[in-house]
Formats: structure tokens, sequence, C-alpha cells
């Protein structure tokens, strides 16, 4: 196990669950109940199941004091043993909100963005950024985290790599050039891994390999997930479960433990693995850190769907 760490950029947000009566059609209401509140947004979720699965993982954030939301946020972080020491508090910024409404097996997701000033990079943040060995976020983001990238740059000469969410619909050719100047892993769904191919204009995992990508990772729902790197790929299939409860961060909790098991020293074989068994674990366990557990839940879960680990 190496002594370095993940350092994730949140993003601020809480889940805000409601149980609708049905989707209403335009000029129509629907009747719903708040269903409960808790820390969210993509990033917290791959920190809080990379540090679950015994990953070192360091939460850099801007948050309100005065806002509710923060009291929730800062509790999961501790829950799953992230260290939030480096969060940043000033009443200037607005703590982020997605609100998540469910009808049967129908869901939607409303974002309110937080909203927040550029991070003052001072010696603390910037050992921070240079001693990771995985710095993982969102591109829009970073984009609302530094006033440019230098920063990041710097922590990448000393050698932290770069590891972006692709979610994006790409028709913003900014993103996919962001991509291919900053990011040193990927992971990405089947569905926006297309798109990202067609803002390239050739295949992605070709174009950010040959820009020194370490590994790209694409899943593709139920169907289970692909690892691309400079020596080879994988594939491994998803496990059948007979019931999904909530898919609410299984993609986050699959990413979590692909860089936790990374740092524990698997192969990209055995961390694929891993990262599959733990997004099927996440859709049996409600809200965005569902999936979060240690090496041997994941390891129980995943022989009693029929997965040898490897582990």
């Amino acid at each position: 196990m190496t002594d370095k760490y993940i350092t994730v950029l949140l993003g601020s947000y809480v889940d805000e669950f409601y149980r609708i009566d049905s989707y209403p059609e335009e000029g129509d209401f629907t009747h719903g109940k708040r269903a409960g509140i808790m820390a969210g947004g993509c990033p917290l979720n791959v920190g809080c199941a990379a540090s679950a699965f015994g990953a070192d993982v360091r939460a850099l954030d801007y948050l309100n004091p005065e806002d509710e939301a923060t009291a929730v946020i800062t509790e999961a972080l501790r829950r799953y043993g992230v260290d939030d020491s480096h969060i940043c508090y000033g009443e200037d910024c607005t703590d982020g909100r997605v609100v998540i409404l469910n009808s049967g097996d129908r869901r939607t997701m409303i974002v309110c963005d937080p909203v927040r000033p550029f991070y003052t990079v001072d010696e603390d943040i910037r050992n921070l950024l240079n001693n990771s060995a995985y710095i993982y976020s969102l591109m829009h983001m970073v984009e609302r985290s530094f006033a440019d990238t230098g920063p990041l740059l710097e922590a990448k000469r000393h050698g932290a790599k770069m590891v972006f969410d692709g979610t994006s619909k790409y028709d913003d050719p900014h993103r996919s050039r962001m991509l291919t100047e900053l990011a040193d892993a990927l992971f990405i769904n089947s569905t926006d891994y297309e798109r990202l191919s067609r803002s390239l204009g050739r295949d992605a995992k070709q174009a950010l390999l040959e820009k020194g990508c370490e590994f790209i990772c694409v899943t593709d729902g139920s169907r289970g997930a692909y690892c691309y790197t400079q020596s080879g790929e994988w594939f491994c299939r998803s496990l059948h479960l007979e019931e999904v409860i909530d898919s609410t961060g299984a993609g986050d909790t699959f990413a979590g433990v692909f860089l936790a098991s990374l740092l524990h020293g698997y192969d990209y074989g055995t961390c694929l693995k891993l990262a599959c068994a733990a997004g099927a674990y996440a859709c049996t366990k409600t809200g965005g850190q569902g999936g979060c557990c240690t090496a041997g839940e994941l390891k129980a879960f995943a022989e009693e769907h029929g997965m040898e680990t490897g582990i």
C-alpha cells in the first residue's frame, strides 16, 4: 500500500430525495413527500467509497458555515474517514443541492449548483495537490475551483494523476480539450464515451492513450465495464441482481473502489472486478454513499453473487 493519497475536489452538494405520485404532464402537478436528505455529489461519493475501502482520502471544498447542508456534508466525510482538514469556509458561497424525484422505477435529478469563489492556492493547498497520487473531480468543478489550471499542472509535474468523471454532452469543444490537456485517467459511461469520441473526431480511448492517459474506464450499466490502458484492455461483466433498490452513486462507487484498489497495488483486471462488484453492491442500497463498504464486505458480496475477486 502506497503512502500516497487521493484528493477529491468536492462540489458542496446534498441530495434531497422525494417520492412523487407520478410524473406530471405540462401544466399538471403531482404530490410528493420528502424521503430524506444526505450528502451527495460525484466527487464526495467517490471519496467516501475509496476511504471506506481503505484508501487515504483528503477532501478539498469550499462550504458556507451557515448553510444547513454543510453539517450534512462534513458528517458524511467523517463517517467514512475522509480527511476534511483542508476544507475552506466562507459566507460568500452557497452549498449545492440535487433534488432527486422518484416515482416507481422512474427518476429525475434537478441540480442546483453551488456558488463559490476560487481557491486561494496557499502553501497548504499546494502541498495537498502536489503530494497526491490521484486528484479526482468533475471538469466543471475544476473550472469553478481555480482561476486557471496552473496549480493542477504543477501537481502533475510532481507526479499527481488528474482523474475526471467524463459525464458531459460534449456540445462544448472546450470540455474535450480540457480532457486531452489535463486527464491522466477517466471514468465515463458508454453514452458519454460515444459523445466524446464524436467530439474528438476519433475513438476517445486512442486519442487519450496517445496523450499519455494511464487508464480509461467505460461503464455500460448492467452489462459491465471496460478498462483500457497503455498495456492492454479488460472487460468485466456486471453481477446479476435480483432487485435494484437505487442506482444513485453506483458509478461513483465504481470509481472510488477502482482508485482505492490501485493504491492497494492490485492489477487493472482485479481493480475492474472489484469496481464492478462495488457498483452492483451500491445498487442494493439507498443513496450516493450506499455502496461504501470494506474490502471484506465487498469480497463476501461478490462471492455470494458468483464472482471471485482475487483478493
